[in-house]
């Protein structure tokens, strides 16, 4: 069977534990893995996407030395299960700042080196933040797992690492209002400006950048030229536009500042 980006770490090390020395092996980060509390704190409730994220490495690369280790067969670049992601550049620190919001803190490192379990109490402090307020999380590596979890429950996150295994994790619990905003975000998104389209999808979370992209294409003049405001290179938003046809050229002014010209193919 494949390891996918949502195969859970710690079925998976269970199926296979020859694959703790592969991660080891491809990044030491995984090292934790070797600890049995690190092991059952992270892995628990970590999918490999997590993983990868926690680790800092790249997704794909990371499925296809996972898979080719036990035998199973991915393509070359590793992205057969792979959807389009990005991770929103939100200042959560600023935004609580501005706010003057309410901040409860919550350090479990000390919890952790001795070996505790701090998930429970994690959870107990989110409980407690009301709409409009915030939590500060200090851990001694990336919770990548609890992000997904505490994005159900409305919250946005900013993650600083300001020492080696010391992580500050900004948490702030969206107020309706902004949620409204954000659903209407999208109209705000594209404008025109000296005959070119211009499309920000910046902050979006996945499949949106992709879908108000396409979406505006299908609607704009022929001989119009699109540019498209990304924080990355969307891999997967390029090979549909290739599969239509259209032409492309990317300018990467910064690690998170790219730009897609696109021009329509009639």
């Amino acid at each position: 069977m494949k390891i996918t980006p949502q195969t859970n770490v710690l079925e998976m090390i269970k199926a296979h534990p020859e694959l703790v020395d592969v991660l080891i092996k491809y990044n030491e980060h995984f090292k934790l893995l070797k600890n049995p509390i690190m092991k059952k704190m992270f892995a628990r409730l970590a999918t490999v996407k997590h993983a990868a994220k926690a680790a800092g490495v790249n997704l794909p690369e990371m499925l296809k030395v996972l898979n080719n280790a036990i035998g199973e067969t991915v393509s070359d670049n590793g992205i057969d299960f792979v959807t389009e992601d990005t991770q929103p550049l939100i200042r959560v620190k600023a935004i609580v700042e501005e706010k003057h919001a309410k901040v409860y803190e919550l350090d479990v490192r000390e919890l952790m080196r001795t070996g505790g379990e701090p998930f429970n109490q994690i959870m107990q402090t989110a409980a407690k933040v009301k709409n409009g307020e915030a939590f500060l999380l200090e851990t001694i590596f990336e919770p990548a797992p609890l992000y997904d979890i505490l994005k159900k429950k409305g919250f946005i996150h900013e993650t600083e690492m300001p020492d080696s295994g010391h992580y500050k994790i900004w948490f702030y619990k969206i107020e309706k209002s902004e949620r409204r905003e954000g659903t209407q975000d999208t109209k705000k998104r594209v404008w025109t400006e000296d005959g070119t389209v211009c499309i920000d999808v910046k902050g979006l979370e996945p499949p949106q950048p992709m879908a108000l992209v396409l979406e505006t294409l299908a609607k704009t003049d022929a001989h119009k030229t699109v540019i498209v405001f990304h924080e990355r290179k969307p891999v997967f938003l390029l090979t549909k536009l290739e599969e239509k046809g259209y032409k492309y050229e990317i300018q990467e002014f910064s690690e998170h500042d790219v730009r897609i010209i696109i021009h329509n193919p009639e």
